[in-house]
């Protein structure tokens, strides 16, 4: 009798073998629904399951890499991953090894797609692991519930901010333009520089930076509103009145005239502290008709409110 994990490959090649890109999503709810795999599922259970589908699963040592499967002639795949690791990175681990055994798999049961390079791959089996860690239906509630509190969803989902974000974008993407929010995320991070820890200065950059695909055609025009990854804080930004009052700042307007027109967006910063240092700040703006969302949001955390804030930048 033919394994669990021949099983699965089979039915996606059935269901979904003429079809030249399958959906990392696809993929994802498929094996959900195949191997019973619950709605927020645990490292152990991830590697229970991929072990029942025929694989062997082991924490290692991996210099330089997260994780790598390998299988030797007719023997089982093996996936490593590595051992120190903090919980949520190696469950996204796990699922982005499987993904890529599938799609060698199905590769071999004559998949008409050509294979991807290798970075569309790693993409891809990244969004894979997204989908099944923060599952479609109970992500969106959760993201509409929690006001879109990308530091709450962290910590709910255990994934990190940067995964947490680029879930919330893709999935508002594909939603129906009638039901679609539009959302900004930048995320700051610190970043020591000098010759060594005691006498580094500790500064904060950019390390994510995305939005929604009808913002992006605004915040990224000339002039850019959009901060580029590594750059630093902006002066007289939200997020520099954030880092010096140690306090979420809430802006209900902030606008920048362009030739003439406003696009004004609501935003809010959030300190992210670390053993009592600033770790991170957290950036999202929404459209200033969806300004409710984040003022709700805002509204427990004791924000700064600021009615207006003219010439602004993310």
């Amino acid at each position: 009798m033919d394994s669990p994990f021949g099983n699965f490959c089979r039915l996606i090649a059935g269901k979904h073998g003429r079809t030249k890109v399958i959906s990392p999503e696809v993929v994802a709810q498929e094996w959900i629904a195949h191997s019973g795999l619950s709605a927020l599922p645990s490292l152990s259970e991830i590697g229970r399951q991929m072990e029942r589908y025929g694989l062997a699963v082991h924490a290692a040592s991996i210099p330089d890499l997260r994780g790598h499967h390998f299988r030797y002639s007719s023997g089982r795949h093996t996936v490593l991953y590595e051992a120190d690791e903090w919980r949520g990175a190696a469950e996204f681990t796990l699922l982005h090894e499987f993904y890529e055994i599938v799609m060698e798999r199905l590769q071999e049961l004559g998949n008409p797609a050509r294979s991807p390079g290798r970075a569309r791959m790693c993409w891809m089996a990244n969004r894979f692991a997204a989908a099944v860690l923060m599952q479609k239906d109970i992500f969106l509630q959760a993201l509409r519930e929690s006001h879109f509190d990308i530091v709450w969803l962290h910590h709910h989902f255990y994934r990190s901010y940067a995964a947490v974000a680029i879930r919330a974008l893709e999935l508002l993407d594909e939603m129906d333009e009638t039901a679609r929010r539009e959302l900004a995320c930048v995320i700051y991070d610190r970043d020591v520089e000098g010759g060594s820890d005691d006498v580094g200065l500790a500064v904060l950059r950019v390390s994510f930076s995305r939005c929604t695909a009808v913002l992006r055609r605004s915040l990224t025009a000339s002039p850019r509103l959009l901060p580029r990854r590594g750059e630093c804080v902006a002066p007289g930004s939200v997020v520099e009145l954030a880092l010096a009052e140690s306090r979420p700042v809430l802006v209900t307007r902030a606008s920048w005239d362009r030739r003439g027109g406003e696009r004004p967006l609501c935003l809010l910063a959030r300190p992210v502290r670390w053993f009592g240092e600033p770790a991170k700040v957290v950036l999202v703006g929404m459209r200033a008709g969806d300004g409710h969302i984040l003022e709700a949001q805002a509204r427990p955390l004791r924000a700064i409110v600021l009615d207006a804030l003219e010439g602004w930048r993310l």
